[in-house]
């Protein structure tokens, strides 16, 4: 599964859906056409990065386009993907109107969108692990709740549903430990977390 369908797979009916930071709007040409939302925003920091959407979605009568840096806007759902961790992160905290459903890829620092997700009063119900042209991307949904999610280091790190055992995870895993393992002393904060996931997933670093 590519991320883009990963990310799709997610993605729940609601009223108002929006595309964040849409480049091409695919994931809104994805939303209008299956019928997933009454109304699909896609939005971008410009009309000018808009553009390429409204020549994709120019015939969609449920789409509506805003140009607005992160989500300046009302939106039961909103799918942000295609750009790092830190930058989701930002537009999340500065959501006056928080959605009641996230949906995200972030391309580096997933650890740090978890930690955002829980202090802004979200539940990740899905978490997962996609492996595309050689590169990795974790692919989430949260959701609001009044029930705070506790998570260990290791699911920050590595994924909310990081204990369940997972070819994918292994793999990922396995490139991070060998990238940090070439300077064991200085990377020991860094290896320790691996290594306890990597046990988890019934792997003897030693052995390897």
């Amino acid at each position: 599964m590519t991320r883009l369908a990963a990310v799709c797979s997610l993605i729940d009916p609601a009223g108002v859906i929006a595309d964040v930071g849409c480049d091409h709007g695919i994931v809104a040409e994805y939303c209008a056409d299956k019928g997933l939302a009454d109304t699909v925003i896609a939005s971008d920091v410009s009309d000018a990065c808009l553009e390429k959407a409204r020549k994709r979605l120019f015939d969609r009568t449920n789409v509506s386009f805003v140009a607005c840096d992160g989500i300046d806007y009302v939106c039961d759902e909103a799918v942000i993907a295609g750009m790092g961790g830190i930058l989701i992160s930002d537009i999340i905290l500065r959501a006056e109107t928080k959605p009641n459903t996230l949906v995200l890829c972030p391309h580096r620092d997933a650890d740090r969108v978890r930690r955002t997700l829980n202090a802004c009063g979200y539940a990740i119900d899905r978490d997962t692990l996609i492996e595309e042209r050689g590169r990795f991307y974790f692919v989430m949904r949260a959701k609001r709740t009044t029930e705070p999610q506790r998570l260990s280091e290791e699911q920050y790190l590595f994924g909310a549903f990081q204990h369940e055992i997972c070819d994918t995870l292994c793999r990922y895993l396995t490139v991070k430990y060998n990238e940090y393992a070439v300077a064991p002393e200085r990377n020991a904060d860094k290896l320790e977390p691996i290594i306890a996931a990597l046990r988890r997933q019934g792997v003897d670093p030693e052995a390897m």
